[in-house]
């Protein structure tokens, strides 16, 4: 049987229970799933660092910069919401 490996998003902590599982991409190779899901672990080692100052503009810029982190993420807005990306080996076919 055939099969694909599809790199899911899944939400832990707070809100975790409101957030379902998101299916990002699918893939015939489990080593491109895997190299993928280590760019999209990667991104979220570099977010917009948090600014320890007080103030309305130090703030906002964060927000601007968050929002464009955001913005640019490889797996799309939605799923920088996310913490966890594993590789689910799917069946084709059935």
């Amino acid at each position: 049987m055939a099969t694909v490996f599809l790199v899911m998003a899944t939400a832990s902590g707070f809100r975790s229970d409101e957030r379902k599982p998101l299916p990002l991409r699918a893939f015939e190779d489990r080593a491109q799933a895997e190299e993928w899901q280590n760019m999209l672990f990667d991104y979220h080692l570099s977010p917009p660092e948090m600014p320890l100052e007080e103030g309305r503009e130090i703030w906002s810029a964060y927000k601007a910069q968050v929002k464009e982190w955001e913005r640019r993420h490889p797996a799309g807005t939605e799923a920088s919401q996310y913490q966890h990306f594993g590789v689910y080996e799917v069946p084709v076919g059935l």
